[in-house]
């Protein structure tokens, strides 16, 4: 089964209609927990594209599937979400943030790049399939799931209620038309320092944890050069992000000051970095708790992770030819910096690949861009996989 990804009557009119897809998307806020509207609208997009079938679940996730030559075969998923991130202040941006406007080549908006520009590439790769009168050769599944930017409660339900065979996940993060193979783990831990609180007009008779914290903080600074590296996924890295104390009182010295550290890892465990967090202390007295339960942290010398496809496996090397030939290029073989749903699926034992036209740098920042002309390249590179995988 061979597609002609250089039909040049049928591109045009795909890319310029996936284009207009994605600016109605942008203009359709979804913020996590309100999905249901940007739901309806997919939905009734898959029903006017002619997919096979179209439904939804009962958590809000929507799904489209278009039948392949061989339906018995395990299918081919294609995954994205459906919330975004706040917009923050308008003033920030060079359009109005769900206006999806195009300048200069390239959508703009919240969620053009993450995730909704992809989002609509996936869905218009499998109606260019539709219209070229093309069948994949296995079933294509479209997952559009809720709240991945809050934890991945949509991803989780579609997982665990999986009841059909998959072959393949692709993630519709951005990854700029290269094959992300697998992020780094994640793990979020408190550092407390305790100390004795007292009038701050007296603070010689107290012992403020302040400046305990203050000097682990410099010591973590210069210790991160002991963390490890991953050949693909990169270094292990952490970033103090919150900063808590136990009183909102300006006149009193804090009984306790703790940080939370966001550390990013294919290659420590919760207890190396245990370990390392007690190194960096030393002589400072200091406890350490999970992050979002507040109690110890687990004892385990698992590695944490988050998901990893092997260059060399036959999913990586069947795509990568694939995705070549449809779009005229190699891509690279790289990783992303950032978490993803695909965390969740590991245990399923499904690979996971990331390919998407948004640039990782665009995510989440004021004017959110996506670029068309990437757009096209992927709905190539998409339609020669879907089909012939």
């Amino acid at each position: 089964m061979n597609l002609n990804v250089d039909n040049e009557e049928l591109f045009p009119q795909l890319t310029e209609d996936c284009v207009d897809f994605a600016c109605r998307l942008i203009q359709t806020p979804s913020m996590p927990g309100k999905e249901q509207v940007i739901a309806e609208l997919i939905a009734a997009e898959m029903e006017r594209l002619q997919f096979d079938e179209v439904w939804t679940d009962e958590i809000g996730n929507v799904y489209g599937r278009v039948f392949g030559v061989n339906q018995l075969s395990p299918a081919l998923v294609l995954n994205t979400h459906l919330d975004h991130v706040d917009p923050g202040d308008p003033d920030l941006w060079p359009v109005p943030p769900y206006s999806g406007t195009i300048v200069d080549g390239r959508i703009v908006g919240r969620g053009a790049s993450d995730i909704k520009g992809p989002l609509a590439v996936q869905l218009y790769s499998m109606a260019g399939l539709l219209r070229s009168g093309v069948r994949p050769r296995r079933n294509v599944v479209f997952t559009g799931v809720v709240e991945e930017e809050v934890g991945g409660a949509g991803a989780l339900h579609w997982i665990e209620n999986l009841n059909y065979p998959v072959a393949l996940v692709f993630l519709g993060e951005p990854s700029s038309n290269n094959l992300s193979l697998g992020h780094r783990g994640m793990l979020g831990l408190w550092v407390t320092f305790r100390g004795r609180s007292v009038h701050a007009s007296v603070p010689e008779k107290g012992d403020n944890p302040n400046y305990l914290l203050a000097t682990f903080l410099e010591r973590l600074q210069a210790a991160q050069a002991e963390l490890r590296s991953h050949e693909l996924l990169g270094k292990t890295t952490v970033a103090p992000t919150i900063i808590e104390v136990d009183t909102e009182s300006q006149n009193v010295t804090p009984a306790w000051s703790r940080v939370l550290l966001d550390f990013r890892t294919s290659t420590e465990s919760p207890n190396s970095l245990k370990a390392f967090i007690s190194g960096v202390a030393g002589e400072l007295p200091h406890s350490i708790t999970a992050a979002y339960s507040n109690q110890p942290v687990m004892d385990s010398d698992e590695l944490l992770a988050g998901f990893y496809t092997p260059p060399e496996s036959e999913a990586v090397q069947k795509a990568l030819q694939l995705i070549t030939q449809g779009m005229g290029r190699e891509p690279q073989l790289a990783s992303y910096r950032f978490a993803t749903d695909g965390r969740h699926f590991v245990e399923y034992d499904i690979p996971i690949i990331g390919y998407s036209p948004a640039e990782e740098e665009q995510a989440h920042i004021a004017g959110e861009s996506i670029s068309i002309k990437l757009m096209e390249e992927s709905l190539r590179g998409h339609m020669e996989l879907l089909a012939n995988y």
